[in-house]
């Protein structure tokens, strides 16, 4: 995480009133837009057959977990 204390700001994309069959049409939509700083997707149901499709990202960039150690290389700690 951050070593500031500060929490990332959160922000929400959505596409609103599309039909079943459009939702990975959606998705796929969202993902282009925003990449790997998504953190959730949400499809939701509204009346008549609609959905709403919610992508929760990080503003900026995505979050690393521990950006001070770096991933091992291939083959290193392996017996």
């Amino acid at each position: 995480m951050q070593d500031n204390g500060s929490t990332p700001a959160v922000t929400t994309g959505k596409i609103e009133g599309i039909p079943l069959f459009l939702i990975p049409n959606a998705i796929s939509i969202l993902i282009r837009r925003h990449g790997d700083a998504i953190l959730r997707i949400q499809v939701e149901r509204k009346f008549h057959h609609r959905y709403t499709v919610k992508a929760e990202t990080l503003t900026g960039h995505a979050v690393t977990v521990n950006p001070e150690s770096p991933a091992p290389e291939e083959g290193d700690g392996h017996g």
